[in-house]
């Protein structure tokens, strides 16, 4: 599959629970078991395992020694992000805590920077490289950060 279709559909994603939260859709099937203590915490851990997952690619991408398999690992870290949307969605349709809401925000901005990658676009614009990993690395690490926090809020209070 062409990589500008991931690009239309992490975009569409996006838009898509972003416009179930303002327009105040529910699923209420799905509201039912995000309520289910066992549903939250296996969708909360599939979320986490996706992120650690990414930071991994990232991290091998980086490695001398894995620069033979540097095309491969991007692929697979691009076309991946497919995924990162519907796990939010399954995990939470609701966004009752402030920082579950600024958690979802920086999540899908995330994944809408994500979606503008230079490479998928042949961009060879310096400056646009620069600002658009500094952004991307800056929030994947604030989500990684606040997955953590999340954690332990949610346990700590359980």
């Amino acid at each position: 599959m062409n990589n500008k279709i991931y690009i239309i559909l992490n975009i569409l994603a996006v838009f898509l629970y972003w416009l179930q939260f303002f327009a105040g859709w529910s699923w209420p099937w799905l509201e039912i078991r995000q309520d289910l203590t066992g549903f939250k915490q296996s969708t909360g851990f599939a979320i986490f395992i996706f992120i650690f997952f990414q930071n991994i690619l990232f991290v091998a991408r980086s490695k001398l020694s894995w620069r033979n398999y540097h095309k491969l690992i991007y692929q697979l870290h691009f076309r991946s992000s497919i995924f990162s949307i519907p796990l939010l969605y399954l995990h939470t349709i609701k966004m009752g805590h402030q920082y579950t809401f600024f958690f979802s925000l920086a999540y899908s901005l995330n994944v809408l920077i994500a979606s503008f990658a230079p490479k998928p676009f042949n961009v060879q614009n310096k400056h646009y490289k620069f600002y658009w990993m500094v952004s991307h690395v800056t929030l994947s690490m604030f989500i990684s950060f606040f997955i953590f926090y999340h954690i332990f809020i949610t346990f700590y209070f359980n």
